[in-house]
């Protein structure tokens, strides 16, 4: 029984560990001297700062952001995301081991920090930070004590959900996770109706965010549906492998359809992604199209996109194959440019946070100077921890860690489900793998902490 005196010592240190763990994995952010913004960030700031209601993306992270943006600053959203990136920490690392040290967090949160990519997404206004938690949240649900309360486990499903509804990717990758957890509990012999039990909250923190989701996009007047923009961006991914432009092509020659217009573009042969040029390319006739009539536009989108499945259901095959491959080896931390006067990212910061634009005018990212910060070896440690990751399980086989082993079957099959989910639908780029890579550098921490414990072997849940 705790004493007065020993509550209030162990909160102080417990805001001591969380304090110091916060700002460990800030630094980036700090050295850079204003947050880490990407060409997307300006849509996340206008949702808060002007209303704005995106078509293309979710804006849940945008709403998420704007607490702490109206109450502390531009800081405070770091802030935010630092501290919750080590609550998630921490409480991971206590799984499977009751009390946690205050060093263990201290030390895997300062571990994460010089070598993995973390710190860069913590520091940085997107919701790219998200995707590493799923299943680190996913793995609290599913491992959980049988005597866990139901305002904890509450708790967690709302969480998730948040974490969910933030990106359109982790729809997918959470329901991977879940099936393919859910098929090791029951080769493992966990009994149906536990398997269910344990699976249910993240079920229903999938249906929540996609049900909210498409009712926000009801309210704002469009589709109940949770992607607005999904057609859109699927044709562009089969523009960029070069299979849809022979279906357009064939469809245009039979009837005028709005698309045929796009063909010039998408045709181009000294346009390397002709799909990136579809969406973005000030060329580009989309965004007239959309404006003038989304409802047809989207019909032709997805009946070019069901005749190309049809035409050539191999060359849609090979994309796929390629894109998740090219994918998982397409890994860079701190690609982010100095943004110009008229990208969308500097003239919200001038109109809206004209105190914050001096201070990022001046940051290492704008003077383009981010690189002396990018020495963290983070590529190679997480394919030191791949190699390593064999004897890693022997280890805990023989110790009947089974937390260390549902952990790292989470973390493994986190890493294949997002290649193949952004490789394919979205088309491999650095940051896509990078926000997920730091998962097998916490996954060697959890396994040091285990090594350097010993402690008694863990009894299966029935």
């Amino acid at each position: 029984m705790l004493t007065g005196r020993d509550s209030t010592r162990l909160k102080s240190q417990q805001l001591a560990v969380l304090t110091a763990s916060s700002l460990i994995l800030s630094w980036v952010a700090i050295a850079n001297g204003f947050p880490l913004v990407f060409a997307d960030s300006g849509t996340y700031l206008r949702i808060p700062l002007e209303l704005y209601y995106p078509t293309d993306r979710p804006p849940i992270y945008g709403l998420a952001i704007g607490l702490p943006l109206w109450l502390i600053g531009i800081w405070g959203i770091v802030a935010v995301q630092a501290i919750g990136s080590a609550l998630i920490i921490a409480m991971t690392l206590s799984i499977g081991w009751g009390r946690r040290r205050p060093l263990d967090v201290v030390a895997t949160c300062a571990f994460l920090a010089v070598a993995s990519s973390l710190p860069w997404f913590v520091g940085q206004i997107m919701p790219d930070l998200a995707t590493g938690f799923i299943p680190l949240v996913l793995f609290a649900l599913l491992a959980r004590p049988t005597d866990t309360p139901l305002w904890q486990r509450a708790g967690l499903a709302a969480v998730l959900t948040l974490l969910i509804a933030v990106h359109l990717s982790h729809v997918l990758l959470t329901a991977g996770l879940l099936v393919l957890a859910a098929i090791a509990m029951r080769l493992t012999g966990t009994a149906r109706r536990e398997t269910v039990r344990r699976s249910l909250p993240a079920a229903l923190a999938i249906l929540i965010a996609l049900l909210g989701l498409s009712s926000l996009n009801r309210v704002a007047g469009y589709e109940f549906r949770p992607a607005l923009s999904s057609d859109t961006f699927l044709l562009a991914r089969l523009f960029d492998g070069h299979v849809a432009q022979p279906t357009l092509a064939r469809l245009c020659r039979r009837q005028a359809l709005a698309h045929c217009a796009v063909r010039p573009l998408v045709d181009d042969p000294a346009i390397a992604k002709p799909g990136q040029a579809y969406l973005w390319d000030q060329r580009s006739p989309i965004g007239t199209m959309l404006r003038r009539d989304r409802a047809g536009v989207i019909a032709e989108q997805r009946r070019i996109i069901r005749t190309v499945l049809h035409d050539d259901p191999g060359g849609v095959a090979t994309l796929a194959w390629q894109g998740f491959a090219e994918q998982l080896s397409t890994v860079r931390k701190g690609v982010l440019p100095p943004y110009t006067a008229d990208m969308q990212i500097s003239r919200i910061l001038k109109a809206r946070l004209p105190g914050d634009f001096q201070a990022f005018e001046n940051s290492r990212q704008q003077r383009n100077a981010l690189g002396p910060l990018k020495f963290a070896p983070d590529v190679a440690v997480a394919v030191a921890v791949v190699l390593l990751l064999p004897l890693m399980l022997v280890w805990a086989m023989r110790r009947r860690q089974w937390p260390l082993l549902g952990l790292t079957g989470l973390v493994v099959a986190t890493l294949l489900l997002n290649a193949a989910i952004t490789g394919d639908l979205s088309g491999p780029d650095d940051r896509y793998q990078s926000r997920v890579l730091w998962l097998l550098p916490l996954l060697a921490s959890y396994f040091a902490i285990a090594f350097v414990r010993r402690r008694t072997p863990q009894t299966r849940t029935a």
